[in-house]
């Protein structure tokens, strides 16, 4: 395994000391800005949420963070309680959303902030949760003792596809192969949690810079598409 996988793999024995004090609670600058950023971000999107918490989830909210892992800020929704039709009001939450994180360049103590719209009967696969509003543990994140497994193959073949669409001119290719990444992880998550091969390969295309690239791949497309 190379050293720039083992470092998306990091397992510690204390939360991250960028954000968390010994005894395991927010930061109190921390948690005002993260509070600010969630304001920010509520007032940007207006768009009606029934908000039911807004919580810090993932890496930075357990022990296998590193120094490149975001802060996964999400807003907990329900949006059946909502006079829009669900499936275009998840339409206008994803789009919003996008458009928050690519306006607004985020960091806490040099770590990046990823706003993200969570429905609250979904669910997240996610060892830790804390919450924002409450400024207290949801779920106080448990040891994580698992074994990594080698991902180096199924990395590699994704790497390839990456590399291949990033020299295509459809743009749909790009979307496409976007959006399977990211259910990739999603289904990785909800099988083998934290440490499924899913989400270990969407976070190391994450921390090569690869994801962005695709994206900004897929929008210069779609620009000469629509550009005479």
């Amino acid at each position: 395994m190379n050293n720039k996988l083992q470092e998306a793999i990091e397992v510690h024995d204390t939360l991250n000391p960028l954000l968390w004090n010994e005894n395991n609670t927010l930061k109190q600058d921390v948690f005002e800005k993260l509070s600010n950023i969630a304001q920010e971000f509520l007032k940007f999107i207006e768009i009606p949420l029934n908000i039911v918490d807004i919580e810090i989830v993932g890496s930075n909210a357990s022990y296998n963070y590193n120094e490149k892992s975001d802060i996964d800020l999400h807003i907990i929704v329900n949006s059946e309680v909502n006079y829009i039709e669900p499936t275009i009001l998840r339409q206008l939450y994803n789009d919003r959303k996008g458009a928050f994180n690519r306006d607004y360049e985020l960091e806490i103590n040099g770590l990046p902030v990823e706003l993200y719209i969570e429905d609250v009967k979904d669910g997240n696969a996610t060892n830790g949760r804390f919450s924002i509003l409450k400024n207290e543990w949801v779920k106080f994140p448990e040891p994580i003792t698992y074994e990594v497994p080698d991902i180096s193959k199924d990395l590699n073949e994704m790497l390839d596809k990456c590399f291949k669409t990033l020299q295509s001119s459809d743009a749909e290719e790009v979307r496409t192969l976007i959006n399977d990444i990211y259910m990739m992880r999603k289904l990785g998550l909800a099988e083998d949690g934290e440490a499924s091969v899913g989400n270990l390969v969407f976070k190391e295309l994450r921390n090569m810079d690869i994801m962005s690239d695709l994206k900004d791949h897929y929008y210069e497309l779609r620009s000469e598409e629509l550009s005479l």
